[in-house]
């Protein structure tokens, strides 16, 4: 059973958050600014002038970084993308041998990012109504190196190579949206119980076992 945990609106368990720190370069302030605000309030609601001012940055600036308000979207989500990349391979390259270590390292470096920014799905979530052709890329990108990590462990013998990398792909994208949605996000506390990351990896063991190896638990 999974940890017991109570349910509540994210944005009631988040509050207003402070200005952007002054000490960050102007374009990475109206970034960060951009990708709270964007978070806080959708593409549609956020403003340019709402983001220089999270940002304390003067409204006019702005257009020495970014042509408009679309453009900033897309590199925030774009750096979003780039971000959760860099930390999977991380966590990735310190995790031990074997391919459910691995997918437990890159779960869980998704899981507590997702934490300490929870609004980044929203954001993207939202790209695909703003910018279908950003929101396909940012799952594409993904997805590739994913498909990459298997196909690795499918030549080790780590997974059976029956199975189409790009297809175990999108299964990890769609089980990591989900379960970090329902518990990161959804959920007061905001970080994915270790009890439910070992469901998720029984079920994969189970579904994706190492070529050759049969399950013979009940």
């Amino acid at each position: 059973m999974h940890t017991a945990v109570s349910v509540s609106v994210a944005a009631n368990r988040r509050g207003a958050r402070a200005a952007v720190s002054q000490d960050l370069p102007p374009a990475q302030r109206l970034l960060r600014a951009a990708e709270e605000l964007f978070g806080e309030r959708s593409y549609r609601r956020a403003t340019v002038a709402g983001i220089c001012a999270r940002a304390g940055i003067a409204t006019g600036s702005f257009y020495a970084h970014f042509r408009s308000k679309a453009e900033i979207f897309a590199a925030v989500v774009r750096q979003i993308n780039a971000d959760l990349r860099q930390t999977m391979r991380s966590a990735i390259e310190q995790a031990g041998d074997g391919q459910r270590e691995r997918e437990r390292a890159a779960f869980r470096a998704f899981f507590d990012m997702l934490s300490e920014r929870p609004w980044m799905d929203r954001i993207v979530r939202e790209s695909e109504f703003v910018d279908p052709g950003l929101f396909r890329e940012y799952y594409e990108h993904l997805a590739r190196g994913y498909a990459r990590g298997v196909r690795r462990a499918q030549l080790a013998r780590e997974v059976d190579a029956r199975y189409d990398p790009e297809v175990i792909a999108y299964i990890y994208t769609g089980i990591g949206n989900f379960i970090g949605m329902r518990w990161a996000d959804w959920t007061a506390g905001g970080r994915v119980p270790e009890d439910v990351l070992d469901d998720l990896l029984e079920v994969l063991r189970r579904g994706l076992p190492p070529a050759g190896a049969r399950d013979t638990t009940a």
